[in-house]
């Protein structure tokens, strides 16, 4: 594998554009070499709200990643989260030609891109295909056919798709950048991975991404995907509770809440004091932290509720053995929110957080892109090995036959 294959990951939120560039080194992991940061509030709830304010947010995370870098970003792998997303289950099936009968690496692609042959709205787009399973002359629950013999290769797939009309304004966004957009991700598929422990997932597991004005549900259970849910509220509610109830300035209020924020007003300190100045006051006053929280609780208690309601509408728990992990920028920071979540849903929770390469949560997509491209450049490596295998194995076929006969 070359050193000098840069991969670039870049998460649209709707507090922040994100971006982490980095250089797969000999062996296979990956060095950071450049991250940028964008303030960004031009992506709400999915839907591009205003294009060159996004377009400039994305201009200003990968310049800062270029900068440091030193390096110019052509492509990047997208992270993002959507309204109105729908999962189909679909199946694609091609014939293996019988002059090799070996399934190869372009084999697999083909039968990818047929299981995209399907019926769907004209007004709505395919974001990401996620295989299942492949199946060869009918033999189930193979991971990696390559190399495999047989006639006939299926693969049983996750077919996600959104608004055709949202996918063309982000399209837009990034072309105005400069960037080609090599993948697109839904956040929890890209995290799944680095956030997710292999038995969790096998037993049942909900991830559960709390962000600005998003939050996701996400349930697997082995190669399924159980479910998967967007609700319309997130961490922008509880900062804007707290700018109304003190009347802050919506960015001071953010700033307070990532600061001294609790979850429950009975963890919070009537001594700690934080000061703050009101909007239309010529003066500062002290509040406590309790104060702050009397007003946080009930909006934490809000968003967890509703996530209960989306886990029990269709009887979901049964396949949460596991439990659930809480991650995003929205509950995460916030101090006894993950204790409060886990009284009201009734069920193991912890939160989901990485250590890889020493950042924090910030980059936690943008990892998970990255890992994802990883993961697709290692498929596609051992592809390669297995047909040079392959010719090797009819070099040496060929020698011997024309030493011995």
């Amino acid at each position: 594998m070359a050193r000098n294959e840069i991969i670039t990951g870049i998460d649209l939120g709707s507090s922040k554009v994100c971006c982490l560039v980095a250089e797969i080194n000999e062996s296979g992991n990956i060095d950071i070499l450049g991250y940028g940061i964008s303030p960004s509030s031009y992506l709400k709830k999915g839907n591009v709200v205003n294009i060159e304010g996004l377009t400039r947010s994305i201009n200003d995370a990968v310049n800062q990643a270029e900068t440091m870098a030193n390096l110019k970003i052509e492509e990047a792998v997208v992270g993002l989260s959507l309204m109105n997303v729908d999962i189909l289950r679909n199946k694609g099936v091609v014939a293996i030609p019988k002059s090799t009968s070996e399934i190869t690496g372009q084999d697999v692609e083909r039968v990818i891109q047929a299981a995209k042959i399907l019926a769907i709205s004209p007004d709505r787009d395919v974001v990401q295909v996620i295989p299942r399973e492949f199946i060869v002359d009918g033999c189930e629950g193979i991971n990696d056919p390559v190399g495999m013999v047989g006639t006939r290769l299926e693969v049983d797939s996750y077919i996600i798709t959104a608004p055709i009309t949202v996918m063309q304004n982000i399209q837009k966004c990034f072309q105005r950048a400069g960037i080609l957009i090599h993948n697109i991700y839904l956040k929890p598929f890209a995290v799944k991975k680095i956030l997710l422990s292999w038995d969790e997932i096998e037993m049942g597991v909900a991830l559960i991404d709390v962000g600005a004005t998003i939050t996701e549900i996400a349930v697997f259970k082995g190669n399924d995907i159980v479910k998967y849910a967007t609700l319309p509220v997130g961490g922008d509610y509880i900062t804007n509770d707290i700018a109304v109830g003190l009347r802050l300035p919506f960015n001071y209020a953010e700033i307070i809440k990532r600061r001294y924020a609790c979850a429950q007003e009975s963890l919070a300190s009537e001594k700690q004091e934080i000061e703050i100045q009101s909007i239309g006051e010529v003066s500062t006053r002290r509040i406590n932290q309790k104060e702050l929280a009397s007003i946080i609780e009930p909006r934490v208690h809000e968003i967890i509720s509703l996530i209960k309601r989306e886990l029990e509408f269709d009887n979901q728990k049964i396949n949460l053995a596991a439990g659930g992990v809480i991650t995003g920028s929205g509950l995460l920071p916030i101090r006894g929110a993950i204790d409060l979540a886990q009284k009201i849903l009734g069920m193991p929770l912890r939160g989901g957080k990485t250590e890889m390469y020493g950042y924090d949560q910030t980059f936690t997509v943008c990892l998970g892109l990255l890992s994802s491209v990883i993961s697709s450049i290692n498929f596609n490596r051992k592809i390669i090995e297995k047909q040079k295998q392959r010719v090797s194995f009819l070099e040496r076929a060929k020698r011997f036959l024309r030493e011995y006969f």
